[in-house]
This record gives structure tokens, C-alpha cells and sequence, in this order.
């Protein structure tokens, strides 16, 4: 593995930034919400995350993590726009530097520098499916009651190549998209209004019995509960999001083949 040499500038906004499309789990240390993001750029003194949930200033937790990295370190919110926040390392401990340097350098080998910071958008054709077909729309369902989480893990999964077939705010919704379209996997959130995800997985392992549920939350005990309870194909925390997801959901869709 090559070595990452820092570079010997005086101002860390002129550093070198890598493409990374990794997520981040944030934590603000006042208020202390928590949040899974996606880091859209990388680099030694800071990162780009796409996320409208933290103000000017506002001093942050993260842990970043991708398939071939994991560290954490404190930062800052330095800079605003319309699409994220540019956050600031500010306290990056010797071995979490370690693990950054490492995977600044594969990302430099491999030229993952921001020429990409815009996908070409994902065209998925609207499915008008009968529910007495059986036929299944391609792709991934994604229910969460918090619109940045659902816009980011649909980032995140066309990022890696995941289709996406849908969205809904809530179980009643999920279970309506369900019977619209079909779809493979469903990513389901737990605690939500209108229709917990649990009553959520009842109904659609009813209306359509061979549409894989995977439960998506950070909580733990509900999920492995609800997972046995539902009979559902397993569980993923939203703080494991960056390493889990992804392996997760290419296992189901690629066992319906």
C-alpha cells in the first residue's frame, strides 16, 4: 500500500479532494441528533457531506465509513450550500489519521478526483403493475420518514450500482407502493407516524409474500425483534450503513436469480 505524503500547504482548503461516496454517521455534540449522510468529497483536513441537518459552526461527531475504510474524528461545520455541508476536521487522532492517509492514497491510485461530483441521474420507467401479476419491479424500495435519509440512501445505493424503484415516508405508504410496484427488496424503517414498520411487514408479507423485507434503524433490539417476528430477511443499523447496506441488498437481488 502507498504511502499518503500530506501535502505542504499552509491553507487546507487548496488540499487535494477525492471522490468518495462513502456515508458518514454525524452526531452534533450539543443538540445530539444523529444522522446517516453521504460524503461526497474527501480529503486530509475536511469532507463534503450531502446534508441540510447541521448550521454554520455547528461542532460534529463523524464516523466515516466505506467498504475499505473506517475512522472517526471531531469536526466543525465551515461552509454552507444548497446541496451539503463542507465540514472541518478539527481533533483526527494519530490512528484514525493513519486510516485516512491509507485511504486518501487509494483514492488518489485510483483517480477518484471530484470530475464526478454529479451522477448522471438514474432513469427508472414509472411500473404500472396489476398486484394479481406477480411480476416484480426491479430495484429497491426505500421507506424512511425523514426525507434527507431517504434522498441520501438512494444516492448511496445508485452510487453502487443498487436500482431504485420507489419511495415512501410511511408504513401505510410502503404498503400502497407495495401493491403499485412490486418490488424486489424493501429497506424498511421502524419507527415511523401513520404505520410503524413492523405493521408495515405484516401487510406486505400478505399482499405479496415473495418481496424481501430488509429492516433499516438504529434500533437494534426492535429490528432483530421485528426481523424473527416478520419473518423478514434480516437487519441493518443506519450507523452500519456504509460497510452493511450495500452487501446486504446485492445478496437479496441476487437471490431471486
Amino acid at each position: 500500500m502507498p504511502k499518503f505524503e500530506p501535502p505542504p500547504l499552509t491553507d487546507p482548503r487548496r488540499a487535494p479532494r477525492y471522490y468518495f461516496g462513502g456515508a458518514a454517521e454525524l452526531t452534533d455534540l450539543e443538540s445530539g441528533p444523529m444522522i446517516v449522510a453521504l460524503v461526497r468529497t474527501l480529503s486530509l483536513f475536511g469532507c463534503f457531506v450531502k446534508t441540510r441537518s447541521f448550521q454554520m459552526g455547528a461542532k460534529v461527531k463523524l464516523t466515516i465509513t466505506d467498504s475499505g475504510s473506517h475512522f472517526s474524528t471531531l469536526g466543525r461545520v465551515a461552509n454552507q450550500r444548497d446541496d451539503g455541508v463542507g465540514i472541518e476536521f478539527t481533533d483526527l487522532a494519530p490512528i484514525d489519521r493513519a486510516g485516512l492517509e491509507e485511504r486518501l492514497a487509494e483514492l488518489a491510485e485510483t483517480g477518484k478526483v471530484p470530475t464526478r461530483l454529479t451522477p448522471e441521474p438514474l432513469t427508472l420507467p414509472s411500473a404500472q403493475v396489476s398486484p394479481s401479476t406477480g411480476v416484480h419491479t426491479s430495484g429497491v424500495l426505500v421507506v424512511d420518514d425523514h426525507d434527507v435519509t431517504r434522498s441520501t440512501i438512494q444516492s448511496f445505493l445508485r452510487l453502487n450500482s443498487v436500482p431504485v424503484c420507489g419511495e415512501a415516508e410511511n408504513g401505510q405508504q410502503a404498503v400502497e407502493k407495495v401493491q403499485e410496484l412490486r418490488p424486489e427488496v424493501v429497506l424498511l424503517d421502524i419507527d415511523m407516524p401513520v404505520m410503524n414498520g413492523i405493521q408495515a411487514a405484516y401487510e406486505i408479507r400478505r399482499i405479496s409474500p415473495s418481496t424481501k423485507i430488509l429492516f433499516f434503524t438504529i434500533h437494534n433490539n426492535e429490528a432483530i425483534s421485528g426481523a424473527r417476528l416478520m419473518g423478514a430477511e434480516g437487519y441493518v443499523t443506519k450507523s452500519a450503513a456504509g460497510t452493511e447496506l450495500i452487501p446486504a441488498l446485492r445478496r437479496l437481488i441476487q437471490a431471486k436469480y
